[in-house]
């Protein structure tokens, strides 16, 4: 009887293990990560983007960001490269950072701007739509990412391209 209590404890100490060095690798069902850049053009399973700029400002289009915040304005093309029309949501493109270890969304669309990145748009095979998007977040963050993770219908996890802004 105490032999078989030992086996399963070593048994469960190994999985234990297992599970532990998974979690420490960050290792998530075999999506990659692409580290992108600036002006540098790179493609989704459904677009292809280009980040021109991503900076902070102190006011864009007269909003500014509530105090212990800073305004972040990203401009980006995407261009359709799928054989359908693909929907594309603002929420796709999302701030993350280890210091408030969460998700910060593009703020909703500030009336009047013409580049401000809808809520929801479509991108057919080769046309190109240029957006801003302007992102409110704390201060005090510490490795600031722009984050686009694909998805597809079956929620299988793709790429997640990434930016560092810190």
């Amino acid at each position: 009887m105490m032999k078989s209590r030992s086996k399963v404890r070593i048994i469960i100490v190994a999985i234990a293990m297992i599970i532990s060095v998974f979690a420490l690798t960050g290792c998530d069902s075999g999506s990659s990560l692409v580290e992108i850049g600036i002006g540098q053009r790179h493609s989704t399973q459904w677009f292809d983007f280009t980040i021109h700029s991503a900076e902070v400002v102190d006011e864009f289009y007269g909003f500014t960001a509530l105090h212990g915040y800073q305004l972040w304005v990203v401009r980006i093309t995407q261009t359709g490269n799928f054989h359908e029309t693909v929907p594309m949501f603002f929420d796709d493109w999302y701030m993350d950072d280890d210091s408030f270890d969460g998700v910060y969304v593009i703020l909703p669309v500030i009336d009047g701007h013409p580049e401000m990145m809808p809520d929801e748009f479509s991108l057919t095979r080769g046309q190109s739509e240029t957006h801003i998007m302007v992102y409110e977040i704390p201060m005090d963050t510490t490795n600031l990412t722009l984050n686009f993770l694909e998805i597809d219908e079956e929620d299988a996890v793709g790429t997640r391209f990434t930016l560092n802004l810190q």
